[in-house]
C-alpha cells in the first residue's frame, strides 16, 4: 500500500511540476528554464542522497554508475528539455499526459530488450495509453 501511495503522490508531484513549469515558461525560453531546473534539482537530489545514503553511494559497482549515468543524461536534460518545450508549445492539459505515456515506451523496450514477458493486465495498460494518447491528439 506504500507503493502505491508514494506512486500516488510522485504524479501528483509531477503534475504540480508542469504546471509549474508553464507558468516559469511564461517570460524565458525553455532551455533556460532546463537550466535552472536542472542546477536546482541536482543541488537537492545530491545533498539529499548524500545525508542519507552515503555508504550505498560509495560502493556503488562501476557498472551500475555507468547504467545510471546514461539513464540521467536521457532522463534528465534531454527529457526535462522536451518536457519544457511541449508544456511551452502545447500547455500543460496536453503536454503532459503525453510525456505520462511514458509507461508504454518502459512496457515496449522492457519486452524487447529487457526480456519480460506481457500479461493481460499489461497489454489493456498499453491498449489503454494508446487508447488516451489517441485522444488528445485527434483534439484540436
Amino acid at each position: 500500500m506504500l507503493g502505491v501511495l508514494l506512486g500516488l503522490s510522485a504524479a501528483l508531484g509531477f503534475g504540480i511540476a508542469a504546471v509549474f513549469a508553464r507558468v516559469g515558461l511564461q517570460d524565458i525560453k525553455a532551455t533556460t528554464g532546463t537550466l535552472v531546473s536542472l542546477v536546482v534539482g541536482t543541488i537537492i537530489t545530491m545533498a539529499l542522497a548524500f545525508v542519507f545514503h552515503t555508504d550505498a553511494i560509495l560502493k556503488l559497482a562501476g557498472v551500475a554508475f555507468l547504467w545510471f549515468l546514461l539513464s540521467a543524461f536521457i532522463n534528465f536534460p534531454l527529457g526535462r528539455l522536451l518536457n519544457f518545450t511541449g508544456v511551452s508549445m502545447a500547455g500543460v492539459s496536453k503536454s503532459a499526459p503525453i510525456v505520462g505515456s511514458s509507461p508504454l515506451f518502459a512496457t515496449i523496450l522492457a519486452i524487447s530488450i529487457g526480456g519480460e514477458s506481457i500479461n493481460t493486465m499489461i497489454a489493456i495498460g498499453t491498449l489503454s495509453i494508446i487508447g488516451g494518447l489517441a485522444m488528445i491528439l485527434s483534439q484540436r
